[in-house]
């Protein structure tokens, strides 16, 4: 299918806001800015979404759309979550799905930094990104963890779910940092397979689950 004009100037919109909302802050960018760094007219702002704050949202919707075109639910499909074997293949690619997105190469990395400024403060768009993202995304979670483990009640869900994915959210966070010390300029194959088996390793002890049968 054919790429549009207008989605061409929609797509260009979007990433000169999330470039620089990711350095300054939404609060603190104007639609002229945004116009000169996506080489558009302030007019089509208000054109193709309405105004800056409908932009925005856009921006947010943006971030989330990989998590959003593939969910959880698709992920897990032909689990067997009623035993144990079937429950480490969940726990693998809930895992490997997290990884997936996270570290996708084609993602900007103005997206992380974003998600990470929403998180700091209240404002409508946190609330946008709480309703489209966090909320379900969480609570999809947590069920499969207390699935896996009735006994756990919902605040040790949270708490697992927190050590499963920090390792993740650092490695994103602290990049430079990690590259440094590392001597790579961005993480190779070889080591986000390395911190796959990692993760994956953790996730299984913590909910005392048996070894994978066949490593990929």
């Amino acid at each position: 299918m054919a790429y549009s004009k207008s989605e061409k100037t929609r797509d260009a919109l979007i990433d000169a806001a999330g470039r620089l909302a990711a350095e300054s802050g939404f609060d603190a960018i104007s639609t002229r800015q945004i116009a000169e760094l996506s080489g558009e007219n302030i007019g089509s702002i208000h054109y193709h979404f309405g105004g800056k704050q409908q932009l925005f949202e856009a921006v947010v919707v943006r971030v989330v759309e990989p998590w959003l075109n593939n969910p959880l639910e698709d992920a897990l499909g032909g689990c067997d979550l009623d035993n144990r074997d079937g429950q480490t293949e969940a726990i693998t690619k809930l895992i490997r799905r997290e990884i997936a997105l996270l570290f996708d190469p084609q993602v900007p990395d103005w997206h992380c930094r974003i998600v990470h400024s929403l998180l700091q403060r209240q404002s409508d768009l946190q609330k946008t990104f709480r309703e489209v993202f966090i909320i379900p995304e969480g609570e999809a979670i947590l069920n499969l963890f207390q699935r896996i483990d009735p006994q756990i009640d919902r605040l040790k869900a949270i708490q697992y779910r927190v050590l499963i994915e920090a390792p993740l959210l650092l490695h994103i966070d602290y990049r430079p940092l990690i590259l440094e010390q590392a001597g790579m300029t961005a993480y190779d194959e070889n080591y986000i397979n390395s911190l796959t088996e990692t993760c994956i390793q953790q996730a299984l002890n913590l909910f005392s689950l048996p070894e994978r049968k066949n490593h990929e």
